[in-house]
């Protein structure tokens, strides 16, 4: 078994209680496995009493309550009863793990440390060094899962490492990064779809599925491209793209309020999280694009390239790999780079709300809670996937265009 892990994972530290801006035992449902639920039902007295009327004990589900959907078992001091009573001992396994989180290849683990975590997502945004990938081989074996395309998987782990490269390229504006990654998925993506149209087709591949090797020449082709995206000049040509003439009249601030949009037709975990959006959104409406550009060149200084090549660099890490499933490389970076252009965006309307201040701890709230209210719902992911994928307000170039609009302020 092989082990991918940031080298930050095994430093992480929870803050418990109060001291925890956002606690990870509300918004979203907790769900208690097998082993724990039968050392839950042997627990006795008060505590013993409320597991078994507030766990579904066929399901594992704990029952929220309140408008934050908060966890039956965290008390007023935000400390779960749970640990004060029994110990950590008692906790399940998804309680005892998160924010820590191991996504499950054929053979391969790679772990990460969620920025849905406000205290994970500030240790990455005051993070200057690059982060590293620690890689940790086992005797452990896996089970050979007939439908994992691993061929696919294995060009991915090469194509994720090219871009992780690209993306801590200090030598490069972090906003051409942004682009050479999505014009390297582009070309990788047309590579991809080219060995799948020889994958056989038919009832019988529902139960043996095909997953053909790629070709001499397509691995030759992925290896060119990987090396090419890697210069300024590749991304001036990027930029050159043309709006479609039904979009040219539009403004960055205009497709930018498009995509913010977006999220208020998602599920909201957070009740606040929509009316945040659409305030946002009304202010943005009253600004003229003079304005906007203008008050924008002030923000300017309030952001590094850093903090953006980190939360970059994560969202590369964590979806790349995740294209063995579906084969769509292009939709999960640009998701990258859109999560990534999304989250500046909020912290400049953050700041645009608070006098034209914003401090680390405001970053990591509109951080974090973006991520979390897209990340801790499987519908949005998959909406969110979706809209990658199909719908025109994320097309390559649009994109592109607001990338370059960013640099160029």
């Amino acid at each position: 078994m092989r082990y991918y892990y940031p080298d930050y994972f095994d430093d992480f530290k929870c803050v418990s209680g109060k001291a925890c801006p956002d606690s990870c035992c509300h918004i979203w449902q907790i769900i208690v496995d097998k082993p724990t639920l039968r050392k839950y039902k042997k627990v006795d007295g008060e505590l013993g009493k409320r597991m078994c009327s507030k766990i579904n004990h066929k399901t594992g589900l704990i029952e929220p309550h309140g408008e934050e959907h908060r966890c039956e078992f965290l008390n007023d001091d935000n400390l779960c009863d749970i640990v004060c009573e029994l110990g950590e001992e008692y906790l399940s396994n998804t309680c005892h793990t998160h924010p820590r989180h191991e996504e499950v290849y054929q053979g391969f683990r790679e772990r990460s440390i969620a920025i849905t975590c406000p205290i994970a997502c500030k240790n990455l945004l005051k993070r200057k060094k690059p982060v590293a990938i620690k890689i940790v081989d086992t005797d452990e074996k896996d089970k050979k899962d007939k439908y994992f395309d691993k061929p696919l998987f294995d060009k991915l782990t090469y194509i994720r490492d090219e871009m992780l490269s690209l993306s801590q390229d200090r030598e490069l504006s972090v906003y051409s990064r942004m682009g050479l990654l999505l014009g390297m998925a582009h070309d990788l993506q047309r590579r991809i779809n080219s060995r799948r149209s020889r994958k056989k087709k038919g009832f019988i591949q529902k139960f043996i599925p095909s997953h053909p090797e790629f070709t001499t020449g397509e691995c030759e082709e992925i290896e060119k491209i990987a090396s090419t995206y890697r210069e300024e000049k590749i991304y001036m040509k990027l930029v050159k793209l043309k709006i479609t003439d039904e979009n040219a009249e539009a403004s960055m601030k205009k497709y930018l309020s498009d995509i913010m949009f977006t999220l208020c037709t998602m599920e909201a975990l957070k009740p606040a999280w929509i009316p945040c959006i659409q305030s946002f959104l009304n202010v943005r409406n009253e600004l003229t694009d003079e304005e906007y550009l203008k008050l924008q060149r002030e923000f300017n200084s309030e952001v590094t390239e850093i903090e953006l090549e980190q939360l970059l660099y994560y969202f590369v890490y964590l979806y790349c790999c995740s294209a063995a499933y579906d084969e769509m490389l292009l939709a999960k970076i640009k998701m990258a780079v859109v999560n990534t252009v999304l989250i500046r965006e909020l912290w400049f309307m953050k700041w645009l709300e608070d006098d034209k201040e914003i401090s680390i701890d405001g970053k990591v709230e509109m951080s974090h809670w973006f991520v979390r209210e897209v990340e801790n719902s499987d519908e949005n992911m998959e909406q969110w996937d979706s809209l990658m994928q199909r719908n025109p307000r994320f097309s390559l170039e649009i994109i592109l265009y607001i990338i370059d609009g960013i640099k160029e302020i």
